[in-house]
């Protein structure tokens, strides 16, 4: 039975409030993986042989996109209410 692994991930604290939304999208998308919210980052539980440098890629890449996200929203709101009105 293989043995259960910690990775620490850390997030840099301007980015913290993306975090959730991120970890939301990394469990569906990796549910073998317990991924958990610390004070400074992300840390992952897991089998292993989690590959720490794929998840520290993939967590960013999901906190960027939801930053991304929240600060185009309002943005994406006006250009939709200007072509249903």
């Amino acid at each position: 039975m293989p043995s259960e692994s910690i990775v620490d991930i850390p997030v840099p604290l301007e980015l913290q409030e993306f975090v959730p939304a991120a970890i939301l999208r990394l469990k569906y998308m990796f549910p073998e993986i317990k991924i958990e919210r610390v004070p400074n980052g992300v840390t992952l539980h897991g089998i292993e042989d989690v590959d720490a440098r794929k998840f520290e890629r993939e967590i960013s890449y999901q906190i960027y996109r939801e930053k991304i996200f929240q600060e185009t929203l309002t943005m994406r709101q006006n250009l939709y209410q200007m072509l249903v009105m």
